[in-house]
């Protein structure tokens, strides 16, 4: 009985450290997302930001523009990713028509890991949502926003 009380906790103190959410993202870390399809084929831009807060754009009308910005909500998005779980592609079987493809490059620390989607894909983890909502998404605080406003 003590055995099985022990293997119990030790269990748990296992299931404990494999599901703890770390402080912050290994340095140096580096997103991109990159878009192709859509109506033009030119996608809706590219956009990538690293852990100095470095970001390079381009945007949809091929502007090229590079500027820093704070990386601390984003790096709170990231401390919760959980890479090793997405799957290479959330692109259904038969994508249809003009729709634009979302390619997601995550290096922390010379780890990568990619990961593509389309504008109505199928359901992603919570966590890789996040991140794209981070970089593309419509607020205005995500990446693909702020280069819109300070691209020239």
């Amino acid at each position: 009985m003590k055995n099985a009380a022990k293997l119990s906790a030790l269990f748990l103190v296992l299931l404990s450290a494999c599901t703890a959410t770390q402080a912050t993202p290994k340095w140096p870390w580096r997103v991109e997302v990159t878009t192709t399809g859509g109506l033009t084929g030119r996608g809706a831009g590219d956009y990538a930001v690293d852990s100095d807060g470095k970001v390079t754009a381009r945007l949809f009308n091929g502007r090229e523009c590079a500027f820093t910005t704070s990386v601390d909500g984003l790096e709170a998005i990231l401390a919760k990713a959980r890479p090793s779980r997405w799957k290479e592609s959330y692109v259904p079987e038969n994508p249809c028509c003009d729709r634009i493809e979302y390619t997601l490059t995550y290096d922390e620390a010379g780890v990568k890991t990619t990961t593509k989607w389309i504008d109505d894909p199928l359901p992603r983890p919570v966590d890789l949502v996040a991140l794209a909502n981070a970089i593309v998404g419509g607020d205005a605080t995500s990446i693909r926003m702020l280069a819109a406003e300070r691209c020239p």
